[in-house]
Parts: C-alpha cells; structure tokens; sequence
C-alpha cells in the first residue's frame, strides 16, 4: 500500500511537472483507434456505470458530454487522482499507464463536443 501512495504521488507530481511546462500527451489522443479503445474501456469496466454508457446518463456522477473543461490533462489528473470528497476514486492502480490515457482520449473527446456544438 504504502509503494501504491508513492507512486501515485510520483505519478501527480511529474503530471503536474509536465502541465506547467505545456507538455503533450505521451499519446496521440485525437487518434480514433486510441479514442474507441478508451470507449470499450470506459463501458466495459466499471467507469461508465457512474457516468452512464458513453459518459451520456450521470446517474451517480455528472454526465461528461459536452463539458469544455474535460481537457487531457484535466481528465488524466482526475484519473490519477481521483476527486477527494466524491464518490470518484483513482484509478491508477487499476489501468496501466496507456489504458489511462484511451480513457482520457475518450472523455476529452467528449469534453469537444462543446466545443465543436456538436451532441
């Protein structure tokens, strides 16, 4: 346990690094492969049922469609991280690294849909 909270320390400490700086995602995360990857994770194990399917009926949780603020970096921190308070929990010893990065790529993709006016 104790090797799990430094590491998701390490973890948030070099995101955090590697926001202030401007760095990009280790992934392509406008990759429709990487994207559609991250969806079937997102419906199939266990993250969807909070947001509802395709993040589209929060019934637990907000729904994630066409929120602007769902940037990469902001998703993979709330991954990482969690939300302390909320009912959502880190999911960083649950996902490899790339698994939480299709996430991201999913749920920003999402997040575009208030950008682009789309639904």
């Amino acid at each position: 346990m104790r090797w799990g909270r430094m590491s998701l320390l390490l973890t948030l400490g070099l995101t955090m690094i590697a926001v202030a700086q401007g760095a990009d995602p280790p992934f392509d995360l406008t990759d429709p492969t990487f994207i559609r990857k991250g969806r079937t994770m997102f419906n199939e194990r266990c993250a969807g049922r909070c947001h509802g399917p395709d993040g589209r009926e929060g019934m637990e949780a907000p729904i994630l469609t066409g929120k602007a603020h769902l940037t990469p970096w902001f998703v993979y921190n709330t991954l990482v991280t969690g939300r302390p308070g909320t009912a959502m929990p880190s999911w960083a010893d649950r996902f490899s690294n790339e698994e939480l990065w299709q996430l991201t790529a999913f749920v920003a993709s999402l997040g575009d849909q208030a950008q682009s006016g789309s639904r």
